[in-house]
């Protein structure tokens, strides 16, 4: 099935909190109506503070999925039929998901609509995120049905090969795109804190959701081994319900008068700008673009090996990498990379370029040609 220019895509979310996937699929919304394509972005439920980054030319659609009292299982089954009559009623001629409960979702309204649709879908994290045995058990029935099944790394494509017996022929491996000169742009923004403007601290960076995933309970740790007398604050730009357990933790360790925990901001690339040091403690990830931005704006970083794929950054001096979980490992780095005052290097050059686009419309059924015709 191949689409030609002005044809309908829609692309699938369950909503647009602050996460890497959101920002990637508004990043692509955008990317495919500039090339003259009908872009709907369907939400599960319209909720989330990057509701205000889509772009003006992409179509909103909020499907209002809801539990009618039956918790997890009657918002799935609230979430297909929507979705269902919605492709039924509208019948684009492809449909890009992301975040497993949404592509699950995917795969059965499609089933449900009964209408010829072109289906990829991307899955965002590595399986170790995915422990629940109903869950994993699924993913295995459904995915294979996909037309075509998006890794963001090659260890991501093993796994999805090797434990959902997703057909190779199937498998895109597509790293995220980075549009770093708007990163950059971004990041130039005004800002005031009082650490950031103090040319005598150095301060450590992360950004990212407050969930167990991100671990930033080991980086506090880390930062808390520092030397008290050291010049060194840390903030933590995102939101999440790990903010109370984290706060108690920084007060616990007596480091709560040298951290910050800001929020949300639509905008954390101003905050990695002015930062001498970023760091990523997760557990797990897929191709976290947190780090893919903190380089792009040159920042030195400390990684924690959330999986194989990261050991070529480490390999080539990019990134400094440490186990996961263990905050001497981590606050040793953090303290080498301040203490030596280690440059900025060069930024990361990786940007939202047309071959990224090309990748994800060709998993749509976007013969390369059409997909390369810019709408003027």
């Amino acid at each position: 099935m191949s689409i030609a220019p002005d044809h309908h895509l829609a692309l699938l979310l369950p909503e647009l909190e602050a996460g890497g996937a959101q920002r990637v699929m508004l990043l692509l919304a955008r990317e495919f109506a500039a090339r003259g394509h009908r872009v709907d972005l369907v939400l599960l439920q319209a909720t989330g503070p990057l509701l205000a980054e889509i772009p003006d030319n992409v179509r909103l659609v909020d499907l209002a999925a809801h539990a009618h009292g039956l918790g997890q299982l009657g918002f799935t089954l609230s979430s297909i039929r929507r979705l269902g009559a919605w492709l039924k009623k509208e019948r684009p001629e492809a449909l890009l998901s992301t975040i497993t409960g949404a592509n699950l979702v995917a795969i059965l309204a499609r089933r449900v609509a009964g209408i010829p649709l072109r289906l990829a879908i991307r899955e965002a994290v590595t399986l170790e995120n995915h422990t629940g045995t109903v869950r994993r058990r699924a993913m295995r029935w459904l995915y294979p049905r996909a037309d075509a099944v998006i890794a963001l790394t090659a260890v991501m494509a093993d796994q999805l090969i090797r434990d959902l017996a997703v057909p190779p022929g199937k498998i895109h491996c597509i790293p995220n795109p980075v549009d770093a000169e708007r990163i950059r742009a971004r990041g130039r923004e005004p800002l005031a804190h009082p650490w950031l403007d103090d040319p005598n601290l150095k301060v450590v960076i992360s950004a990212g959701r407050l969930i167990p995933q991100k671990d930033y309970a080991t980086l506090l740790r880390a930062f808390a081994l520092l030397p008290p007398a050291m010049p060194t604050r840390l903030i933590i730009v995102g939101e999440g319900p790990e903010r109370p357990r984290l706060e108690a933790l920084a007060t616990e360790l007596g480091i709560d008068t040298r951290i910050d925990l800001p929020g949300f901001d639509a905008n954390p690339w101003r905050w990695m700008a002015r930062a001498d040091l970023f760091v990523l403690s997760s557990l797990w990830e897929g191709h976290p673009n947190a780090l893919l931005e903190a380089l792009a704006l040159g920042l030195p970083a400390a990684v924690t090996e959330y999986d194989a794929s990261v050991r070529s950054l480490a390999a080539s001096g990019i990134i400094a990498l440490v186990p996961p979980a263990a905050p001497p490992a981590l606050s040793e780095e953090i303290y080498r990379i301040t203490v030596e005052t280690i440059p900025r290097r060069p930024p990361i050059t990786a940007t939202f370029e047309a071959g990224t686009a090309d990748a994800y419309l060709a998993t749509l059924g976007c013969s390369p040609i059409n997909s390369s015709n810019k709408a003027s």
